[in-house]
């Protein structure tokens, strides 16, 4: 099966090898075959296709047939996507609470941190009311990234709203964007996209920052951090310049 350099990168951007991207492009390419067919059309060696094949399993991109023989199936590309992000998302929410739990105090004791510097914030509405606030006492610069960027999210549309009317410099990092609001959008804003930009970030005047770790479907699931500290500001927008180098301006 030919396919395109974008999609073989993207592939292994998603955590696959070089045998498991043959292994599961032959089997969207070929439907339901098993061990051997599948290590043929790949050119996988067999004697490493059952691991591949495994693993496959493993990362959710294929189901397993345990008959006799034992077949496999490629799932819908699709259906990987939605898994795939569902995981991501599930490891970067139980990642950010260990590392916030644990090296958040070696962080406020080695930089002095004091207590009025950070402050955790909880639920959506307290986020978006605490980025209303910055953005309305922006004087320099907006750093904002959102995974989508639009006036049809609940909530979100006043954050937009706001940022439009910023007299700031202003860059707006998003995985989509509607074609109304680039109609909109001063012409003084950069704007790029990517394929993912996971939460949301907010830094105003290199000095203010406002990041969303994790979320649920529930409200109160929400969880933000918000700094007036230099460091998280430094940090945060170093993040952002390396996202932005890797992006597609609008």
């Amino acid at each position: 099966m030919s396919v395109s350099e974008s999609t073989l990168k993207a592939l292994k951007q998603l955590g696959l090898t070089e045998y498991e991207t043959h292994a599961y492009l032959a089997l969207v390419a070929g439907g339901q075959m098993g061990a051997s067919d599948v290590s043929s059309k790949s050119k996988v060696p067999y004697s490493r296709i059952y691991d591949v094949l495994g693993r496959l399993e493993e990362k959710q991109f294929i189901q397993i047939k345990r008959t006799k023989p034992t077949t496999y199936i490629a799932k819908a590309p699709t259906e990987v996507m939605r898994l795939v992000r569902l995981d991501w998302e599930e490891r970067l929410k139980e990642s950010s609470k260990v590392v916030v739990e644990e090296l958040q105090p070696l962080f406020e004791k080695e930089t002095k941190v004091t207590p009025r510097d950070v402050w955790v914030i909880h639920g959506r509405a307290a986020i978006l009311a605490k980025a209303m606030e910055m953005l309305s006492a922006a004087k320099e610069e907006v750093l904002l990234s959102l995974p989508s960027f639009d006036l049809s999210a609940e909530d979100v549309d006043a954050v937009v709203e706001r940022v439009l009317h910023v007299k700031a410099k202003v860059r707006i990092l998003t995985s989509s964007i509607t074609d109304t609001l680039k109609e909109v959008i001063p012409n003084r804003f950069e704007v790029r996209t990517r394929d993912r930009v996971f939460g949301a970030g907010l830094v105003v005047d290199h000095r203010d920052t406002l990041i969303m770790l994790a979320g649920g479907d529930e409200s109160d699931e929400f969880l933000g951090i918000y700094s007036s500290h230099a460091i998280f500001a430094a940090m945060s927008s170093s993040y952002f310049e390396s996202l932005w180098k890797d992006s597609a301006p609008l």
